[in-house]
């Protein structure tokens, strides 16, 4: 059996120009997607509002939550960074509960504002963020994900003991 090569050809870009000019445009002058996220979001935490919210509207919010925690860290509200905390235990709390009561995802008054306000912050950061910013923050993300940082909604025996 012949050995695979290691070659994987890159992928070339049309208007590399273009390309890196893009990362210095603000998101809200993207064409749909700052409106997009917006209204995905919002929706999200409207679902969790009312009751009836789902996994993916948790989702949702975790992958916000953490866009806007990595944001800040980043200098991007960094004042903030004890009220986005608050607000993603109130959200690991809503989470863990929902969970444990069969995918139903009550929350209490005060989860409600300080996912709110976390929320409020979030779509602020976006409104002066960079493609070039965000792409950085979901690379921190990532990076706090494989090394094994991140709090898992489901405990393990291990995590729990």
């Amino acid at each position: 059996m012949r050995k695979r090569s290691k070659y994987r050809p890159r992928v070339v870009l049309q208007n590399p120009l273009e390309f890196v000019l893009s990362g210095f445009k603000p998101v809200r002058d993207l064409p749909g997607v700052y409106i997009d996220v917006q209204i995905k979001n919002r929706e999200a935490l409207e679902q969790i509002r009312k009751g009836d919210a789902t996994k993916e509207n948790i989702d949702m919010l975790i992958g916000a939550f953490n866009i806007t925690e990595a944001l800040a860290i980043m200098g991007k509200g960094h004042d903030w960074l004890d009220e986005i905390k608050q607000g993603q235990d109130a959200l690991l709390a809503l989470s863990r509960r929902g969970v444990a009561n069969g995918m139903r995802f009550i929350m209490t008054a005060r989860q409600w504002e300080a996912l709110k306000l976390v929320m409020d912050l979030h779509e602020e950061q976006l409104a002066h963020a960079t493609v070039h910013d965000i792409e950085k923050a979901h690379n921190h993300v990532l990076a706090v994900i494989r090394q094994g940082k991140a709090r898992a909604i489901v405990q393990t025996q291990k995590e729990t003991t």
